[in-house]
């Protein structure tokens, strides 16, 4: 399986969070990732997506802090040798938390294909099966931990 390419992942987010955000806002990201894309495209392999995410959600909902309707979380796994159904509960539940009583809320986790694949090791069916357990690990627990009258959205990116 190919490494994703972190500016299209960013250009996805963006398209999701114009669906909840103002779209005006959308633009400007977009034209910004189309300029750097295209004026540094050597970089481009190279962005480290954590610090970018952070970025675009301020451009969307503002400062942390601010009144919005959705609420944000963002959740990028460190790499560690195991993953371990304990870990990913005591990660999950933390930010399930910080949602807490919202009606709407988005919680986004990056870095989860780098924690199972480091750089310089292959894709191989058995980390594909570890990635797929993780990631079905974390939807549980976000759907176990969200209010019922609320409306998550869980993207793991």
């Amino acid at each position: 399986m190919p490494r994703p390419d972190p500016v299209a992942q960013l250009r996805t987010l963006n398209e999701l969070m114009a669906r909840i955000s103002d779209p005006e806002r959308s633009e400007h990201a977009r034209r910004a990732l189309e300029f750097f894309s295209r004026e540094h495209p050597a970089a481009v392999t190279q962005v480290e997506l954590g610090s970018y995410v952070e970025k675009l959600t301020r451009l969307h909902f503002g400062e942390p802090g601010e009144p919005t309707n959705l609420a944000f979380v963002h959740w990028h796994v460190p790499r560690l040798e195991d993953f371990s159904p304990l870990w990913i509960r005591q990660a999950i539940v933390g930010e399930m938390k910080k949602l807490a009583g919202r009606r709407e809320a988005l919680l986004l986790v990056t870095g989860l294909r780098d924690a199972v694949c480091p750089a310089g090791k292959y894709w191989t069916q058995s980390r594909q099966m570890q990635y797929e357990r993780v990631r079905g690990w974390i939807n549980e627990l976000a759907c176990a931990w969200a209010s019922r009258e609320s409306k998550l959205q869980v993207v793991v990116l």
